[in-house]
């Protein structure tokens, strides 16, 4: 499958956490810098989501699951979102590709009229995600790789933009970078509370197709 993404669209971001980024890296392959994420997220501004081990939204100051739930109740349809398939007698929180299409779906119902490109960047294989709507997936190390070809469609981050490693840091209350955790999700609620006086009024709610 072809990872080119189309830079005539907006693109948003997915992390995995655990073998793809730098604070656990995977014991083979090169790691994302979690510094990157954070250089996307606070000085690109592009929507960044957490959808793998959620301690990353503490690291990256960034929304995760519980996030964008709380974005498709409050902001777009007024009601809990509705996960097809996720059994959670048997899990504890949505299933890898629930997760993201709870992303898709998100953003597809606030900005009907926008096209989206969305990008997972995960240790498993979730390409198939492709054949239901506009994903791209990247294993992690094929990602630092596009990223510093220029292949990608963002540029570069700096080496010295964020830090890279190191969980103690990255884990405190107060990083050394400005960011706005909420960013994404305050872009959200201003589109809807603009497009739409009435919550769930007129809302596409796409299905989500089975796993």
């Amino acid at each position: 499958m072809s990872n080119a993404v189309d830079t005539t669209t907006r693109v948003v971001l997915c992390f995995d956490r655990d073998d793809t980024l730098s604070v656990n890296p995977h014991p083979d392959h090169r790691a994302v810098p979690i510094g990157w994420v954070q250089f996307f997220a606070h000085e690109l501004e592009i929507p960044v989501f957490a959808t793998g081990n959620q301690h990353l939204r503490a690291e990256a100051k960034i929304p995760g699951i519980r996030e964008a739930e709380n974005a498709w109740e409050e902001y777009v349809t007024g009601e809990p979102y509705e996960y097809e398939n996720s059994q959670f007698e048997d899990f504890i929180k949505p299933r890898r590709r629930d997760g993201l299409r709870l992303i898709r779906d998100v953003y597809e119902a606030a900005f009907p009229d926008q096209d989206f490109q969305f990008v997972v960047v995960d240790d498993a294989d979730v390409s198939d995600l492709s054949e239901e709507g506009p994903w791209t997936h990247y294993f992690p190390w094929d990602f630092v790789k596009a990223v510093e070809s220029g292949d990608f469609a963002l540029e570069e981050p700096p080496s010295d933009a964020y830090r890279n490693d190191g969980v103690p840091f990255n884990s405190t209350d107060n990083p050394d970078f400005d960011h706005n955790k909420n960013a994404a999700l305050e872009e959200i609620r201003a589109q809807v509370q603009e497009g739409r006086p009435e919550i769930g009024e007129g809302v596409h709610t796409p299905n989500s197709p089975a796993e």
